[in-house]
């Protein structure tokens, strides 16, 4: 079942989430999306047993400490059930950054044997649709998913066509995102573990309408799941790090900054949190405009989770700017 969760994860709850939240207000975050408090960190569902990670999991542990949760919004509710027949269904509403302000959608996804299918309707009247296969091929894994939207734009619908492959075979991971219609991004990026608990690897983004670059991306990152060290240079000119230190059985601290570049004090993230059981922890953090963010993480049971944020200006907390926020999260 974790198999399926982690893949609704990837293509629903955080995918479809972006393209809604993102045009209401710049704030919202969930993982497997751009953070809008910071768009270049993607958040990544976790890597499954047997894979090697992507390069948006270069630099992950420190990125789920100090970006994950904070920009919920005021509520947010996530659902995920298995039917009888290994059908499954996945929904989630949320309401960012009024409690007013809300959207949503519902997913079904069917997976039989290498073959796999969803289909995803949004409130914004858009509808997703992924077909994939995957399989063993030279000793590595292989998978091929078609993705496919519709969206009613001025009563007028508009499709868009793309294809995503990969390739992983340790200690190389390949993954492409080709477009087919309407989708002017060439995406792709290569990683490398040269030795154990390293990482090397490159991404490049190609806009197809006017022929040109529009990112190179270098990364490299030790992870030995106590200690978490990675840099990421873009287009020659933006360089970035972030390191992760767990302290004993529960504590750990964290700290991601830009140090060339884009550097401001919105950037420079520090925190630290405490977790006394698997999924149940405590965050907190600050920024470098003195930003002061609290995360309260409590998993109830084995498919019930529940998230309480808070974050406000701590020049001056009374009068400044302050988020809460409560999210629900039900695995069944």
């Amino acid at each position: 079942m974790q198999k399926f969760l982690d893949r609704l994860q990837d293509f629903f709850r955080c995918n479809r989430w972006k393209s809604q939240v993102a045009g209401k207000n710049e704030g919202a975050c969930c993982q497997g999306e751009p953070s809008m408090e910071n768009p270049r960190e993607i958040l990544p569902p976790p890597v499954l047993e047997g894979e090697m990670p992507t390069y948006f999991h270069v630099g992950v542990l420190a990125k789920l400490s100090l970006l994950d949760g904070y920009n919920n919004g005021v509520w947010r509710l996530q659902t995920t059930t298995r039917t009888e027949n290994d059908l499954y269904l996945s929904g989630f509403g949320g309401g960012y950054p009024l409690i007013t302000n809300a959207c949503g959608g519902m997913e079904v996804l069917q997976e039989m044997g290498p073959y796999h299918a969803s289909l995803c309707w949004l409130t914004d009247q858009e509808f997703l649709s992924d077909v994939g296969v995957q399989g063993v091929a030279f000793g590595g894994q292989w998978i091929s998913v078609c993705k496919l939207g519709a969206a009613n734009m001025a009563d007028e619908w508009q499709f868009t066509g793309k294809l995503k492959c990969g390739f992983d075979r340790n200690p190389v991971k390949v993954e492409l995102e080709i477009p087919i219609y309407r989708q002017p991004l060439f995406k792709g990026y290569l990683m490398l573990a040269p030795a154990k608990h390293f990482l090397l690897g490159y991404r490049t983004v190609f806009d197809l309408g006017v022929r040109k670059f529009g990112m190179h991306a270098f990364c490299m990152g030790f992870d030995n799941q106590t200690t978490e060290v990675a840099l990421k240079l873009e287009n020659f000119n933006q360089l970035r790090g972030s390191i992760f230190q767990r302290l004993g059985e529960n504590w750990a601290f964290a700290l991601k900054t830009d140090l060339y570049g884009n550097v401001g004090q919105k950037n420079f993230h520090i925190g630290c949190q405490y977790e006394w059981e698997p999924g149940s922890l405590i965050k907190a953090k600050i920024t470098g405009d003195a930003r002061l963010g609290f995360i309260y993480q409590r998993k109830l049971s084995k498919g019930i989770e529940v998230l309480f944020n808070c974050c406000f200006d701590g020049k001056d907390p009374l009068n400044g700017d302050i988020r809460l926020g409560a999210a629900w999260y039900f695995n069944v």
